[in-house]
């Protein structure tokens, strides 16, 4: 059973803080001040700041001083469900807007960098998924062979399209959506070193980051919804429990290469079922995980598989169990289809999970086919069209999604989800009346 699929993939110069307030030097040299007013005036301020200001510009604040960038983007969604809740509570449609923007600061030609970028979320039917997190905040290093950070950054592993499952250092932003795309930040120590065979990194991660889940009034989510306020950890230290990893990448002939390791509290919790309360909480415990990626290239044929061993968690029916877990397959380009610059890219994938029925994941025995169309034109037109079924009792999940320049600085994009076969009896089925179409305009800034 499928319920998501995976996309084909101080003194600051721009803004500053001086002891009056925020006051911002545009690239035409005009300064907005922003005195003490309260948090609703400062926004107002910075807002209009970013309005004014030059796209993609950056510069040199002073002799030997950083290059300085501001970019990001501001979205316009609105989500509509086919057909009426299945629960109490939960609103029919929704709409929402969500910003994101990054501050980058550069030193001795990007080899010491400063990158701080935060995102938030309004959304008119669940308060859950009205949310802000920093997806990064971090000083990157580099100096020969060896790089640092040190920060919250996301890090993404993996190689398929569908399910990723090596890919462990950041926690999913689920409210966001299924597709299992959005990640929050992750404090983090990286060390990484360069070699003639691959990269070597290894990483200290002090603080725990809890999944998001939908609420009481969300849809798409469980009967009852995860109490988020309630999770329940195996450890003391609870979210400042730390955890490790390592990973090797590299490149040998057409063979692109990941070896990586991790111990700490997993990301993918299980869920403790209080029959006092009522309530689902999320259950964190410290896990181990062993995992490889690999891509072969072949002309236009992309050979993809992941593999995992992990050990020490608990599975659907609350028991501690060590698996192994797997995913791969192709995905074949058909370039200059009936001679067009369009591009159509066919996949087929395939998921499974030794825990069966009892593993915590939906893409235990999954059989994924999916075709992505490119375009090529001027506005950058892009449609992806992804389904899977589950090869033991036949529920099939359809996602599309296409996205369209409109000018510069606009995209359009369209979403849908479709879910057919659900047992309403299983967790699954809580989305079985929540297939739903979903509608996106961005307005994209600061970007060259």
């Amino acid at each position: 059973m499928q319920t998501g699929l995976k996309p084909l993939r101080a003194e600051t110069g721009a803004a500053g803080m001086s002891r009056g307030g925020i006051c911002s030097r545009i690239p035409d040299g005009s300064v907005a001040v922003c005195r003490r007013q309260g948090r609703l005036a400062r926004g107002l301020c910075l807002l209009a700041l970013l309005i004014t200001a030059h796209p993609g510009e950056t510069r040199a604040q002073d002799a030997g001083g950083p290059e300085t960038e501001i970019f990001g983007e501001i979205e316009l969604e609105g989500t509509g469900f086919f057909r009426d809740p299945q629960f109490v509570g939960q609103d029919r449609d929704s709409l929402s807007i969500a910003g994101k923007i990054t501050f980058l600061a550069e030193w001795q030609d990007g080899d010491l960098a400063l990158r701080f970028t935060p995102f938030a979320r309004y959304d008119s039917a669940d308060d859950r998924r009205s949310h802000w997190d920093v997806r990064e905040a971090k000083l990157d290093y580099v100096t020969g062979p060896w790089s640092f950070t040190l920060g919250a950054d996301t890090v993404f592993w993996g190689k398929t399209e569908v399910v990723h499952l090596v890919d462990i250092i950041n926690q999913t932003d689920q409210v966001e959506d299924l597709d299992d795309e959005d990640r929050l930040g992750q404090p983090m120590l990286r060390v990484g070193y360069l070699s003639d065979v691959g990269e070597f990194s290894a990483f200290v991660m002090p603080f725990f980051r809890e999944r998001t889940f939908a609420g009481v009034s969300g849809r798409l989510r469980t009967n009852p919804p995860v109490n988020t306020a309630r999770p329940i950890f195996d450890t003391d230290a609870e979210e400042w429990t730390p955890s490790f990893a390592a990973r090797y990448a590299g490149v040998m002939g057409d063979v692109d290469l990941g070896l990586s390791a991790f111990h700490g509290l997993g990301r993918d919790p299980a869920f403790f079922f209080d029959a006092a309360t009522g309530d689902i909480q999320p259950f964190y415990e410290r896990i181990t995980q062993v995992g490889v990626d690999a891509q072969y290239t072949a002309d236009a044929a992309l050979w993809k598989a992941e593999a995992i061993w992990r050990g020490g968690q608990k599975n659907a029916i609350f028991r501690e169990e060590s698996f192994f877990a797997a995913t791969g397959g192709l995905e074949y380009t058909l370039f200059g289809i009936a001679e067009t610059n369009a591009d159509l890219g066919l996949i087929a994938e395939y998921a499974w999970d030794q825990r069966g029925d009892e593993a915590l994941t939906s893409f235990q025995n999954d059989l994924v086919l999916g075709t992505r169309l490119a375009l090529n034109d001027e506005s950058d037109t892009a449609i992806l069209l992804t389904g899977g079924v589950d090869t033991t009792d036949g529920s099939t999940s359809l996602r599309l999604e296409a996205d369209r320049r409109i000018d510069d600085d606009w995209t359009l994009g369209i979403e849908g989800q479709a879910f057919f076969g659900f047992d309403r009896s299983t967790p699954a089925g809580a989305f079985a009346d929540d297939s739903f179409v979903r509608a996106k305009l961005t307005y994209f800034f600061g970007a060259d």
